[in-house]
């Protein structure tokens, strides 16, 4: 694993590389929100393919502009994506992605298309067009950052902690990393903790950018399903913090029929955290077929 930066018009992208870094490169991932990079290393590393875990905008060591109350939608991390895409990929590639990054890569297709060979989306956050519409309107994303259970969370995260030891016991088997192991929480501390000219230690992702992008669902990421390879896979989780319903994953299947759709009634949302040896089996499934060596 090693941390590497990408200049972007506006600024610094963040990323990890994995295997190999002169071979060809096989695997473009995108993390969840309030996420980083370096919080999938279990799926990643194992796969021993040359693969870049990039830090979206507000996330990881990633330097880019941040502005939480005028965000009404995730194209800007597509785009961000897509800049990447243009500038330093130049072969064909498996974009995978999990939660928002699962979705803002497939708001990114219609502009890298050609660069991309298969993709792979955990539990993307699909919602329907009546909430889609209303989140275009500030005055309904202020409502939801009040009122929606996961945004309010977010919101009122704790943002520092005296140490990285303090940060891990507050996280250790508790919340969303209920099931997740103790090497992925601690993966997930040091590529999403930065230390502050006081000796503490701060989340790289403000929690008024978490916030802001649970609220942000103004974007529509239906209308680029049909854009997906063939050579693509979505596993959609059924349990604790389940984001779609039999309705919106029939509407993606039906969208691109052959696209590979699959259920696990018995995986949650952090699944991919939860399970990282069949997170990169999945993976592993998909680059055989889109980005074989």
């Amino acid at each position: 694993m090693q941390r590497t930066f990408f200049d972007l018009p506006d600024g610094t992208l963040s990323a990890l590389r994995f295997g190999d870094p002169a071979a060809p490169l096989r695997l473009v991932f995108c993390h969840a929100n309030g996420f980083n990079a370096q919080s999938y290393r279990a799926i990643l590393e194992p796969l021993n393919v040359h693969a870049i875990a990039l830090d979206l905008r507000g996330h990881g060591l990633t330097i880019l502009p941040t502005d939480p109350a005028r965000l009404a939608n995730w194209q800007i991390f597509a785009d961000d994506i897509a800049k990447f895409f243009a500038a330093y990929v130049s072969a064909p590639v498996v974009l995978a992605g999990h939660s928002y990054g699962a979705v803002s890569a497939v708001l990114a297709l219609p502009q890298i298309r050609d660069k991309v060979s298969g993709y792979v989306g955990f539990d993307p956050v699909l919602v329907p067009a009546p909430f889609r519409i209303l989140a275009r309107a500030s005055f309904w994303r202020t409502h939801m950052k009040r009122r929606f259970p996961i945004a309010r969370k977010a919101g009122q995260r704790k943002a520092v902690f005296d140490s990285l030891e303090q940060a891990f016991s507050r996280y250790q088997g508790r919340g969303a990393f209920r099931g997740v192991s103790d090497p992925v929480i601690r993966d997930y501390l040091d590529g999403g903790l930065i230390e502050t000219d006081d000796g503490e230690m701060r989340l790289a992702c403000d929690p008024s950018w978490e916030q802001a992008i649970y609220a942000a669902q103004g974007h529509n990421a239906f209308r680029n399903i049909p854009k997906l390879p063939d050579n693509s896979k979505l596993v959609f989780a059924g349990g604790y913090g389940r984001v779609s319903t039999a309705s919106l994953r029939r509407a993606v299947q039906r969208l691109q029929p052959r696209l590979s759709v699959e259920f696990g009634a018995d995986l949650t949302h952090l699944f991919p955290l939860q399970k990282p040896d069949f997170a990169a089996d999945v993976l592993r499934d998909v680059l055989s077929l889109a980005a074989p060596e």
